[in-house]
Protein backbone atom coordinates (compact mmCIF):
# COMPACT_ATOMS: atom_id res chain seq x y z
CA UNK A 1 0.00 0.00 0.00
CA UNK A 2 1.85 3.32 -1.08
CA UNK A 3 1.21 6.73 0.17
CA UNK A 4 -0.29 9.47 -1.45
CA UNK A 5 1.07 12.88 -0.73
CA UNK A 6 -1.42 15.10 0.71
CA UNK A 7 -1.42 18.62 2.40
CA UNK A 8 1.20 19.80 4.94
CA UNK A 9 3.55 17.16 3.34
CA UNK A 10 6.79 18.18 1.84
CA UNK A 11 5.75 16.90 -1.53
CA UNK A 12 3.40 18.84 -1.85
CA UNK A 13 5.13 22.09 -1.38
CA UNK A 14 5.50 25.03 -3.66
CA UNK A 15 8.97 25.43 -4.84
CA UNK A 16 11.49 27.44 -3.03
CA UNK A 17 10.01 31.25 -3.95
CA UNK A 18 12.98 32.73 -2.06
CA UNK A 19 10.52 34.45 0.42
CA UNK A 20 13.05 35.96 3.93
CA UNK A 21 13.13 33.47 6.17
CA UNK A 22 12.49 30.53 4.41
CA UNK A 23 14.49 28.19 5.46
CA UNK A 24 14.33 26.22 2.27
CA UNK A 25 15.57 28.98 -0.01
CA UNK A 26 18.95 29.39 1.97
CA UNK A 27 21.85 27.63 3.86
CA UNK A 28 23.13 30.31 6.02
CA UNK A 29 22.53 30.22 9.77
CA UNK A 30 19.65 31.85 11.60
CA UNK A 31 21.35 35.39 13.25
CA UNK A 32 21.88 34.51 17.04
CA UNK A 33 21.45 37.83 18.44
CA UNK A 34 21.67 36.79 22.04
CA UNK A 35 25.39 35.78 21.24
CA UNK A 36 25.99 38.41 19.31
CA UNK A 37 25.17 41.18 21.94
CA UNK A 38 27.07 39.28 24.45
CA UNK A 39 30.12 39.24 22.08
CA UNK A 40 29.70 42.81 21.34
CA UNK A 41 29.19 43.79 24.86
CA UNK A 42 32.75 41.89 26.15
CA UNK A 43 34.32 43.85 23.47
CA UNK A 44 33.08 46.85 24.95
CA UNK A 45 34.03 45.99 28.36
CA UNK A 46 37.49 44.92 27.41
CA UNK A 47 37.99 48.46 25.52
CA UNK A 48 36.49 50.23 28.81
CA UNK A 49 38.94 47.91 30.87
CA UNK A 50 41.62 49.15 28.57
CA UNK A 51 40.86 53.13 29.01
CA UNK A 52 40.26 52.57 33.06
CA UNK A 53 43.79 50.76 32.95
CA UNK A 54 45.37 53.71 31.14
CA UNK A 55 43.88 56.49 33.28
CA UNK A 56 46.00 55.12 36.46
CA UNK A 57 48.52 54.72 34.49
CA UNK A 58 48.25 58.41 33.42
CA UNK A 59 48.86 56.96 29.73
CA UNK A 60 46.28 59.59 28.09
CA UNK A 61 47.03 58.16 24.42
CA UNK A 62 46.17 54.74 25.02
CA UNK A 63 43.24 55.81 27.30
CA UNK A 64 41.77 58.07 23.90
CA UNK A 65 42.68 55.38 21.56
CA UNK A 66 40.10 52.59 24.10
CA UNK A 67 37.61 55.07 24.56
CA UNK A 68 37.13 55.72 20.84
CA UNK A 69 37.50 52.21 19.82
CA UNK A 70 34.77 51.67 22.57
CA UNK A 71 32.80 54.32 20.50
CA UNK A 72 33.50 52.65 17.22
CA UNK A 73 32.04 49.44 18.78
CA UNK A 74 29.01 51.36 20.35
CA UNK A 75 28.50 52.77 16.96
CA UNK A 76 28.04 49.59 15.14
CA UNK A 77 24.97 48.58 16.32
CA UNK A 78 23.21 51.88 14.37
CA UNK A 79 25.18 50.86 11.46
Amino acid sequence: MSHMPGPGDSATWPACCGAPGDPRCTDVEPRDEVKESQDLLAEIREQLDRAETAVFRRDWPTYRIAMLNAHDLAGSLWS
